[in-house]
Order: C-alpha cells, then sequence, then structure tokens
C-alpha cells in the first residue's frame, strides 16, 4: 500500500512536467527584473506562484485530452500505465488553474486578466485549436512566452520585457512543431496536426525558420538592448547549441525529437544568461 502511495505522488509530481514548468518561475522573474531593477518583491513572489500553477496546471490538462494519443506515442507517461485515473489529471488542472487565477487577483488587474486569457486559451487550445494545426502551435508559443510580460505587468511595466517575449515566441513556436513533426505517427490517427496537414519535411522547414528568426534576434537586437561583450561571450555558445539542434532535422525528420531536447537545453542556457546578465 505504502509503496502504491509513493508511485503515485511520483506520477503526481511527474505529471505537471516540473523539468518544463519550472522555466516558468524564471521567466516571470526575468520579466520582473527587466521591468524593475528590484531583486525581489512580494508581487514577484506571487507572480511566480501564480504562472507556475497555470503551468503546472496546463500538463495534465493536457494529457486528459491526450489520454488515447498518449497510449501510443508515450506509453510511459503515468495516465497510460495507469498509475493516475484521467479523471484525476483533469481535477489536479483545473486546481491548479483555479489557485493561479486566485493568486493573480491580489496582484492587480492586468496581471488577473493576463491569467484569465491564459487559463481560457490553454482550455481552448485543448478543446479546438489542437486539431487546428498551426493555430494550436501558435496558441501554445503565445501563452508560454507571455510569462515575461506577465511578470513585467506584476511590477506596473507591461511592455518593457517585450523584447523577452518576441524571442521566447519564435523558440517555442518552433519546438511545438517540431514536437509535432515528432509525435506525428500518433498524430495523424486524431488529429490534424501541421506536419500531419503539410507533411513532415515542410514542417520541419517551418519550424526550424521561427528557431532562426528567434537567434537573429538574440544576436543583433540583443546585442544593442545590454551593449556588453560579456553578452556576446555567454550568447555565441548558446547560438551555436540552437543552430546545431535546428539542422538536425534536415538531414533527417526522425531527429526532430532530439532538436526538442536539445532546445529544452537551450532554454534552460538562455534564462540562466539573461538572469545574470539582469543582476549584474
Amino acid at each position: 500500500m505504502l509503496e502504491n502511495n509513493t508511485e503515485k505522488i511520483k506520477a503526481l509530481v511527474k505529471i505537471i512536467r516540473p523539468e518544463i514548468t519550472m522555466l516558468s518561475i524564471f521567466t516571470v522573474y526575468i520579466g520582473a527584473l527587466a521591468a524593475d531593477s528590484k531583486v525581489f518583491s512580494v508581487p514577484i513572489l506571487l507572480a511566480i506562484i501564480a504562472v507556475f500553477s497555470i503551468a503546472a496546471a496546463s500538463q495534465p490538462f493536457n494529457d486528459y485530452f491526450d489520454y488515447e494519443i498518449d497510449k501510443i506515442i508515450h506509453s510511459n507517461r503515468p495516465l497510460p500505465k495507469g498509475i493516475l485515473k484521467p479523471k484525476t489529471a483533469l481535477y489536479m488542472g483545473i486546481i491548479l488553474f483555479s489557485i493561479g487565477l486566485f493568486i493573480s487577483f491580489f496582484i492587480n488587474m492586468i496581471v488577473f486578466l493576463f491569467s484569465i486569457i491564459g487559463i481560457t486559451l490553454i482550455v481552448l487550445y485543448e478543446l479546438v485549436s489542437k486539431k487546428t494545426g498551426f493555430l494550436g502551435n501558435f496558441v501554445v508559443a503565445f501563452t508560454s512566452s507571455i510569462s515575461f510580460m506577465y511578470g513585467g505587468a506584476a511590477v506596473g511595466n507591461l511592455f518593457t520585457p517585450a523584447f523577452y517575449t518576441v524571442i521566447a515566441f519564435f523558440i517555442f513556436l518552433g519546438r511545438e512543431i517540431l514536437l509535432d513533426v515528432r509525435d506525428y505517427e500518433g498524430d495523424k490517427k486524431t488529429r490534424v496536426s501541421l506536419p500531419v496537414r503539410i507533411g513532415r519535411k515542410k514542417a520541419s522547414i517551418l519550424g526550424i525558420i521561427s528557431l532562426f528568426i528567434s537567434m537573429f534576434l538574440l544576436f543583433i537586437p540583443g546585442f544593442y538592448i545590454f551593449n556588453s561583450i560579456w553578452y556576446l561571450i555567454l550568447i555565441i555558445p548558446l547560438l551555436f547549441t540552437t543552430i546545431y539542434a535546428s539542422i538536425l532535422p534536415l538531414f533527417d525528420v526522425e531527429n526532430a525529437a532530439r532538436t526538442t531536447d536539445i532546445l529544452r537545453f537551450s532554454m534552460i542556457e538562455g534564462i540562466a544568461i539573461f538572469v545574470l546578465l539582469l543582476l549584474l
């Protein structure tokens, strides 16, 4: 019994994808730092908790709707393995969404509005836009990247972190398209993703173009914003890593899975660089 409960607790942690959702903490913090030089404050803390709750909620919520697909392409996840019931994932998502929305109300009305929009888009994505190909990728990229401006809004400066939001949008968009390339075999049985609609090769090229746009923004506009040789020293290895990851699907579309894994590392590296530069 104890072993079974331990397995369920591990599954509850795994289902919120902490390796992904933890990134939301740092994106909010970067947005707040860019908008206000204060290292920490109560609004920043509340914004971090709210965004983390919403980001965490989106994962089990997604797993609930992807249950049939995951039985084919992600059979090692808690729901297909039978460790957790689909309704458990749904209720967990609703509770976490509610926590994030409740906390955001006490920050300010702009942040609260951001939370409402974000949750609405996530729900619509699962119910409608996920099945429409590129629109679904766009919604995920938008809701993932907007957390930088969420952090700025928490400290009363919405637009200063827009630069980070735009870069993140193209990175997330490229990665989401390549994730659909990776999941092609499962998706073609249940929904019309972009690779299903136009083919894996063409979809891979669109994903790569999006990634290269983000790298251009990092290199040239980014240098003028930070105006520091340290920025170049830190950012060039990140650019090489991302370029390497981006071109892999050009040789073989099966490399899309490897690309998305490398990009996750690149995003962590990029976040660390921005935090460091903003704190210096």
